[in-house]
């Protein structure tokens, strides 16, 4: 498996300075970077490749978003968004789209209203043409989930599971144990249909608050074995920081951190 890390801390500075954090991530120790479509675009791929070839880095996945709603209501502008960014890293030497579902509540700043259910298997089948889609241009689609997947007892991951069988999981396992669920129970349910995971560390177990790596809960000797078992050996694990200090230094921590464990 090869580490990397998500830009999304730098938000739209990814774009807006884009060779300056390619550098530093890189200088970090990481081979790989996901880069979020909303913030970067879809639409400046030559520059991008520029920056990822100097510093010797790989575009581990573009991350993109699909609202739920939109899921049930416009599917077509969903679907159409995910072959854009499989139209960008098609040719790429990683050939990565990682998708978020996102209730509109949570992208209204508030919370996972469990009382506004969506109908997930609807979701799920509009989810599984988009990776059949990117499957024909040889590209996966993997699940970025948060703690919401979870809620009523898998509810929404189950429908991905089994209305959803050309997606993979890119598994974000500090939210996997948010919503209650146990992390390396989870990667072997799903051990066929996983190439990418995200590495966070809880404070504590089942917390949504997160903390640098090595700093919080998870026994990451055990956690990186389950997930060096389950990943190819192309396969990326990557480490997800979202807030708190914007700096090179946490990365390289983490990094560093991840070389110290036996797996």
């Amino acid at each position: 498996m090869r580490f990397g890390c998500h830009a999304v801390l730098f938000k739209e500075k990814i774009k807006t300075e884009t060779e300056s954090v390619i550098k530093g991530l890189s200088e970090a120790g990481f081979s790989g970077v996901e880069i979020g479509a909303r913030f970067f675009g879809v639409d400046d791929k030559q520059r991008l490749e520029e920056i990822l070839n100097k510093y010797d880095m790989q575009l581990s996945g573009l991350h993109v978003l699909g609202i739920y709603e939109q899921l049930v209501e416009n599917p077509d502008e969903f679907y159409q968004n995910i072959v854009k960014a499989a139209e960008f890293v098609k040719d790429m030497p990683s050939k990565n789209v990682v998708m978020s579902g996102v209730p509109a509540s949570i992208l209204s700043g508030g919370t996972f209203d469990e009382s506004e259910r969506q109908d997930y298997k609807v979701i799920a089948s509009t989810i599984e043409e988009a990776a059949k889609a990117c499957l024909e241009m040889g590209v996966k689609l993997s699940y970025h989930n948060h703690d919401w997947e979870f809620k009523n007892n898998g509810e929404i991951f189950n429908a991905l599971v089994e209305f959803a069988p050309s997606l993979y999981f890119g598994l974000d396992l500090g939210w996997v144990s948010a919503g209650g669920f146990d992390p390396i129970d989870t990667l072997n349910r799903v051990k066929d249909r996983v190439v990418y995971v995200h590495l966070r560390d809880p404070k504590e177990k089942n917390s949504k608050e997160f903390l640098n790596l090595g700093e919080g809960c998870f026994n990451f000797s055990e956690l990186l074995g389950a997930v060096k078992d389950t990943l190819p050996e192309d396969g990326w694990a990557i480490v997800e920081y979202e807030f708190g200090e914007i700096s090179f230094e946490r990365y390289k921590a983490a990094k560093d951190f991840i070389d110290s464990v036996h797996y």
